[in-house]
């Protein structure tokens, strides 16, 4: 585990003693439990990283359960039925997918992880008496995990957000741009990105998609808003626009920030996004993305780059192989493996940037038979298992490289 210490001018990122959990075991078969997620694919891609490790898996979508039995009764007796068929060796919970009287009853017989990419600054008991539920809670912000351990949440792992090259990539055909800088999701909690953007498009062309920004559009008359896109559009996004800005929820958590920074650049995207405390530890910038600050930086370092299609196509390009190389959800699952069958005795720590290796442009892996067949991981509708895991390291590679415009 990595806890951040954050003095007046750095971050320093420490090592701490592993998990160590009640059950420790091999793990060849996982049950999973989450929503679809269609836009994000969130869900999808943690099992497409279980998938590549070599494991069965079952995924179940409880709300899905529920839908086809609105007795509660009857959809626990469902699931239960579907812990004794498939006996997992480990159950994977997206946030909070699963009732916690499941939680705790699955927990006596196999390891249980909690997969937590939220801020957690708003939690409620009922928040923390469910991650106290589980054997392992992984999250995304490392700054919180004093907090949750001082509530009585004991295992708790920092494992950054990560990406499925099946859903993001780069885009594989030549495109034109067609805009100069596209923002991906919603205006923040209290709105802080709507302003944020409303004064950015007061000095550059800036188009807008996501949900939720319906109630801002009267008070920022300016915002370009359309529709959100899923995946492939995510992917069009990232090739069609010279700069992909980043608005974090939170900016002052070390090391907590948005998953798009890694979809933008698993995607190809020119990443212009906000600074937060010890993202040098995981990214250069200038070499792998681009942060700014404040407003006056993010405008400056928008005015530079759109004059430097050279500069911005190196820092794309060597974004995306350091996504690819070292940041898919694979990556963050092995180290999830490593610690139910307690290999822990090497602390964890976070990969290194590497950018001096030649880089070919990552396309989809090739998906398992019971994938690509339609009969794998049922879609998250829980009826399915995918057997299988993909090809090496989650990708193949083409021996081309981009060959979008670069003006």
């Amino acid at each position: 585990m990595l806890a951040t210490n954050v003095g007046p001018s750095r971050v320093t990122i420490q090592p701490l003693a592993s998990p160590r959990l009640r059950i420790h075991k091999a793990v060849r078969r996982v049950l999973f439990f989450g929503k679809n997620m269609s836009r994000t694919r969130c869900t999808g891609a943690l099992v497409d990283g279980l998938l590549q490790h070599g494991l069965k898996v079952k995924w179940q979508n409880y709300s899905t359960v529920r839908r086809w039995l609105p007795n509660r009764s009857l959809a626990h007796a469902w699931v239960r039925q579907t812990f004794r068929q498939f006996r997992p060796d480990m159950i994977m919970v997206f946030c909070r997918d699963l009732p916690q009287a499941l939680l705790e009853e699955f927990r006596e017989h196999v390891p249980t992880v909690l997969w937590v990419e939220e801020a957690l600054h708003d939690l409620e008991p009922a928040h923390l008496d469910y991650m106290r539920s589980a054997d392992l809670v992984c999250v995304s912000n490392p700054s919180r995990i004093g907090f949750l351990q001082e509530q009585g949440v004991e295992n708790v792992e920092f494992l950054m957000s990560g990406f499925s090259p099946r859903f993001h990539h780069p885009a594989a055909e030549d495109v034109e741009f067609e805009r100069d800088v596209v923002f991906i999701g919603g205006p923040g909690v209290r709105g802080q990105r709507a302003e944020f953007l409303a004064r950015v498009s007061q000095h550059y062309q800036t188009d807008i998609y996501g949900l939720g920004w319906e109630d801002w559009l009267p008070r920022f008359k300016g915002l370009r808003v359309h529709p959100p896109v899923k995946a492939p559009g995510f992917r069009q996004l990232c090739a069609t626009s010279r700069i992909v800005l980043g608005l974090n929820q939170v900016n002052n958590d070390a090391l907590y920030f948005s998953n798009r920074t890694w979809l933008s650049l698993a995607c190809g995207a020119f990443h212009l996004t906000h600074y937060v405390p010890g993202l040098e530890t995981v990214v250069d910038d200038g070499q792998h993305l681009v942060w700014y600050q404040d407003f006056d930086e993010c405008l400056e370092k928008i005015g530079v780059y759109l004059a430097d299609p050279r500069a911005r196509a190196r820092i794309a390009e060597a974004g995306c192989r350091l996504a690819h190389e070292h940041h898919q959800y694979f990556h963050r699952i092995s180290r999830i493996l490593e610690i139910v069958r307690g290999d822990t005795s090497q602390p964890f720590q976070l990969p290194q940037p590497h950018h001096n290796q030649p880089y070919q442009i990552p396309q989809p892996y090739e998906l398992p038979a019971a994938l690509a067949n339609g009969s794998g991981n049922g879609n998250g509708n829980g009826n399915g298992n995918g057997n299988g895991h993909a090809n090496g390291n989650g990708h193949a590679r083409t021996n081309g490289t981009s060959s979008r415009r670069s003006t």
